[in-house]
């Protein structure tokens, strides 16, 4: 959403934007009404108005750009004190905000404001809290519907689902606990934020509520702004960006609310289970980002529960964290063996809960990130990085000289080829030759240092897991990569033909690009230059091995001599040799 601030220099405009972009909103900021229009991308559908705008009062920029034709039906005013505020409403600002305001108070305001305002179905039959209520519920700038019994209510829901259910428990008919459970059980109605208000207070009562499935709950009398608060902290979770879904799993009622109300306050989205069945079967339904179960529970306990996660392939990967009293070493160590990834200590605090989370999934999201980065980087540039990090000096420099194979594949033709197909067929077509032919490099033990269009760049190191020299594996693997592309062409309309050329001798390996911006981790000299000018020499189809390789792997090879060849950059003519195939 385009959102409009009008304010001069200062502390709000960051605040305003720290609120609004991490939640997908763009935010355009200026000193003035005209300026601000004038620079945004598109017209802003909410535009947020400081106090003083261009050393006059924000109410009269507000009547002046009306007098001129600006129309402006999504303005917030943020002011000062109570009094300004309710002024700036009655001269048409469709809402307003006392400084100072929490991000989630903003978020809501945004919410309302762009799309109307939010609906609340107010649900009591007591005459007295719709004539006290209805009142603080508009002026907060909600829209309200009435409904006097739960059967009223869930009518109401089921024809027009509101924004948030607010309910009283003992009313005629259907009692709150019923309108609950009725609402969160349909799916269509599932989201719709409950809180139940009611003057029943006991620790029973609350824990019949959450197990009705209620969001919140207050006990009457109810404090004015507290009512507010937890309505705009309900609501405004609807604005946030999502985070990751956690499941809850316990049998308490008390401690699920808990948990899970205070990981929703920091954006999470959150399922609960009231046990470890219940917990197995919604994660296997839809696998969350991190589960947090308790030990203790009926039909499954939590350890259980850990060892059939850990058993299913969906959920595998999926951060664990415990709730438990058992903080012996016995325990923890006969936890984590089952595949626990952490563990919360009772009796916690919901700071310290939310400390375990942010942890385990900051540390889930970079074991992500690693995992997803090997398949951009070779495996010397993976070690290398991995190196650079455990020595922390950032600014370092690496070279060293290795003896190795330097393999180049080309496809011939395919630049032509491909200006004849769309984007995606070129690289549907390309990706699907390499996953064939790096394979092939793999198994022989290459490391594939680069993808260079429709070419392939590996280099063969010699290997303790390999028995064989780094110049026969990389023939091996380069003969075995014209096998597998002749079997990718099979039924094919356009088949692919490849050029190889291979080289080894010694080769500077190491950080090659700028010291503070990028670099990369490659090879570089003259034995890599002359493996690509083999390669483009090749004869189509075959595979083209230097003098050098053919010095150290000849007795293993059949091949054809080719003398005399003409190496760019080099100018004596050059033996090279065709392999057709290896000596038994």
């Amino acid at each position: 959403m385009q959102i409009g601030l009008v304010t001069p220099p200062g502390v709000l405009a960051g605040f305003v934007s720290r609120a609004l972009v991490p939640a997908g909103h763009r935010v355009s900021v200026a000193p003035e009404l005209e300026a601000l229009f004038a620079q945004a991308e598109s017209p802003p559908e909410v535009v947020l108005f400081a106090p003083v705008v261009g050393g006059e009062p924000a109410t009269r920029v507000l009547e002046t750009a009306r007098a001129a034709g600006v129309v402006l039906e999504r303005a917030v005013y943020l002011g000062l004190d109570v009094s300004a505020c309710e002024a700036a409403r009655k001269i048409g600002f469709f809402r307003s905000l006392q400084l100072p305001f929490p991000a989630q108070e903003l978020l809501a305001a945004v919410e309302a404001t762009a799309h109307g305002r939010l609906r609340v179905l107010l649900v009591d039959d007591s005459e007295l809290i719709h004539r006290h209520t209805v009142p603080l519920l508009r002026e907060a700038g909600y829209e309200v519907e009435e409904a006097w019994d739960g059967d009223e209510a869930l009518e109401r829901v089921r024809r027009q689902p509101p924004d948030l259910l607010l309910t009283d428990v003992e009313m005629p008919r259907l009692d709150g606990f019923a309108l609950c459970r009725a609402v969160k059980e349909d799916e269509r109605f599932a989201p719709v934020p409950v809180v139940i208000c009611s003057s029943l207070g006991e620790a029973s009562d609350l824990e019949r509520g959450f197990d009705a499935g209620a969001d919140d709950y207050l006990v009457k009398p109810v404090v004015t702004e507290e009512l507010i608060s937890r309505l705009h902290s309900l609501l405004a979770r609807r604005m946030a960006k999502p985070r990751e879904r956690i499941l809850v799993v316990d049998d308490s009622a008390a401690i699920r609310h808990l948990v899970a109300d205070c990981l929703r306050r920091q954006g999470f989205v959150v399922e609960t289970a009231v046990d470890g069945s219940d917990g197995l079967a919604k994660a296997l339904a839809n696998p969350p980002d991190l589960v947090l179960t308790d030990y203790d529970m009926p039909r499954m306990t939590g350890f259980e529960l850990v060892l059939a996660l850990r058993r299913e392939l969906s959920t595998r990967d999926v951060p664990l964290v415990m709730l438990t009293a058992r903080d012996s070493r016995r325990d923890q160590a006969q936890m984590r063996a089952a595949g626990l990834t952490s563990y919360l200590v009772k009796p916690f605090g919901t700071d310290k809960c939310i400390a375990i989370v942010e942890r385990v999934l900051a540390e889930a999201r970079l074991a992500g990130y690693k995992e997803a980065s090997r398949l951009y980087m070779s495996e010397g540039a993976v070690r290398a990085a991995e190196a650079l990090g455990q020595s922390g000096n950032m600014g370092e420099i690496r070279a060293c000289a290795v003896d190795a194979t330097l393999l180049f594949s080309d496809i011939s033709g395919f630049t032509s080829m491909s200006a004849r197909m769309t984007p995606r067929e070129v690289v549907d077509v390309l990706n699907a030759s390499f996953d064939a032919l790096c394979v092939v490099i793999k198994e022989h033990g290459g490391d594939i240092d680069k993808f260079i269009g429709d070419a392939i760049m590996a280099v063969f190191e010699e290997r303790p897991d390999f028995d064989e020299p780094h110049p026969l594996r990389a023939a091996r693997a380069a003969w075995g990569m014209q096998q597998s592309l002749a079997a990718f062409n099979a039924g094919r309309e356009r088949a692919l033909v490849m050029r190889i050329g291979l080289n080894c001798g010694p080769i500077v390996r190491g950080d090659i690009g700028s010291r503070l911006v990028r670099r990369d981790y490659t090879c570089i000299g003259d034995v890599v230059n002359r493996a690509q000018r083999h390669e483009s020499k090749c004869p189509l189809g075959g595979v083209l091995l230097s003098q050098d390789v053919y010095d150290r792997i000849g007795s293993h090879v059949q091949v054809d001599v080719v003398t005399g060849i003409q190496l760019k950059g080099i100018e004596q003519p050059q033996n090279a040799y065709i392999l057709r195939g290896f000596c038994r």
